[in-house]
């Protein structure tokens, strides 16, 4: 049997294509790097590498080895890991992804008690956009979503695997600097009206399920951003207008700095979730749902506005 620590050399060589590099990283003399990857081709009976003077390069048969050895890695960790929740019931480690429609600083709250009562549990936060908190979910990345899309993707909807509950409604606002054309109108505005103005998009992170936008119309130019930070900088400065949640735009619209406006027929996504993995649920994801509690206080933490907040609290 291959020791998982040639494994992870073989890895290191391959990804800094350099035995030296690869040494340093994993504190160690390059011969000793050079004497287990020599040891493991002669173990397989085949070359892993090509070697020159500065770098060594995969041979097909290397790059069949290193993408197997992910997964094997990962299953490895994954054992540990389980094995260890079968003894305590908790879990080693507890990912959670907060949507980005979320108001961001109540997950510090969640970080300081989970800690208080367990603090053995590592803890890895994430941020999602749209679909792509499905994806993060459905493929590993988090056992927990706070915020995920309401419309569910057909592969989770039928798969026993996964739960959910409802966060209730979640409001948007369209909204315009106050330089903008569009907030001197008075009236409602129609679609046909926005056509000529760019619609700032936050950028989904799916990295498998389709992506989604948070886009007004079809045929629409677009501004393309990483966060709805960024998003509302772009309307502070009139590149582009846009939806925001209600949660975050407000005091903007408080102070002035942007305008709501009304815009006939214009579909937004009305609701979020709470989603999480239910397989293998161990002691701090079941502390995690329940400290996170019911619809309606879910509701007034992670998508309405506090006043007594500062805008970073709630924008990510």
């Amino acid at each position: 049997m291959i020791p998982t620590e040639t494994l992870e050399i073989v890895r290191a060589v391959a990804h800094f294509r350099n035995f030296t590099a690869a040494a340093k990283h994993l504190h160690k003399v390059p011969s000793a790097i050079s004497y287990t990857v020599r040891k493991l081709e002669d173990r397989l009976g085949v070359q892993l590498f090509l070697r020159d003077s500065k770098r060594v390069q995969l041979t097909p048969a290397g790059e069949h080895f290193i993408k197997h050895t992910a997964t094997l890695l990962k299953s490895l960790e994954d054992l540990e890991s389980s094995t260890r929740q079968m003894a305590s019931g908790w879990e080693k480690e507890l990912c959670i992804a907060l949507d980005n429609v979320v108001n961001q600083g109540k997950i510090y709250d969640l970080i300081s008690d989970l800690q208080d009562v367990r603090p053995e549990t590592e803890l890895v936060i994430n941020t999602e956009v749209y679909n792509g908190s499905w994806d993060a979910l459905f493929h590993g990345r988090c056992q927990l979503v706070i915020g995920a899309p309401i419309t569910i993707p057909d592969t989770i909807q039928g798969n026993e695997r996964f739960a959910w509950r409802s966060m209730g409604p979640l409001s948007w606002d369209f909204v315009v600097s106050r330089e903008h054309p569009l907030a001197t109108i008075d009236e409602a505005l129609s679609p046909e009206m926005l056509h000529e103005f760019r619609s700032i998009c936050i950028q989904d992170t799916s990295r498998v399920f389709s992506k989604g936008y948070n886009l007004l119309l079809d045929n629409q130019q677009v501004l393309m951003v990483p966060s709805f930070r960024a998003a509302i900088e772009c309307l502070l400065r009139g590149l582009g207008v846009t939806i925001l949640p209600s949660h975050f735009v407000q005091p903007y619209i408080e102070q002035g700095l942007l305008v709501k406006k009304q815009v006939n027929a214009l579909q937004y996504n009305d609701g979020c979730l709470l989603a999480w993995n239910q397989e293998n649920m161990g002691n701090g994801l079941k502390w995690v749902l329940d400290w996170l509690g019911s619809e309606s206080w879910l509701n007034k933490i992670w998508l309405q506005h506090d006043p007594s907040r500062a805008i970073g609290y709630h924008v990510p």
